[in-house]
């Protein structure tokens, strides 16, 4: 970490191992760097409203399994890294971030997202409402 990312943690108020651990999640969750700070976006209005992050990811790392969606099943299983039903951040992070993906968890796109889900082979598409979300998971995700 810089001494700028540094500060800007201190400034937020925020610890070191926690943008850590959210830094994980958005390089497991994004398909580009491009949408990393918009990913962290997301995740971040879910924790100021404390909304479950519901981060397939972190269910991965909980499963052991690298399913595109974790199933029914999966996303039920008794883990500290479930974040379907757990709120807030897992314990520690779920792999190691890259440089990107640290720096959007610092500086995430600051928007009115709540939601993104990936098509395949295309690019994140965001919601706003959990209606708009299952509208794009209708069209995208057949």
């Amino acid at each position: 970490l810089t001494p700028q990312m540094k500060a800007a943690i201190s400034e937020q108020d925020r610890e070191i191992y926690e943008v850590m651990i959210l830094a994980s999640i958005v390089q497991q969750e994004s398909q580009s760097e491009s949408e990393m700070k918009a990913v962290a976006g997301v995740f971040t209005n879910r924790l100021r409203i404390g909304m479950a992050l519901q981060s397939d990811a972190t269910v991965n790392y909980a499963t052991g399994k690298s399913l595109r969606q974790p199933t029914a099943d999966d996303i039920t299983v008794q883990s500290p890294y479930n974040t379907y039903i757990n709120k807030g951040l897992p314990p520690g992070p779920i792999c190691n971030p890259g440089i990107a993906a640290i720096e959007a968890a610092i500086w995430p796109d600051q928007s009115d997202y709540f939601y993104f889900l990936h098509p395949l082979n295309s690019p994140a598409v965001f919601s706003k409402t959990l209606d708009e979300h299952n509208k794009n998971k209708a069209k995208y995700l057949k």
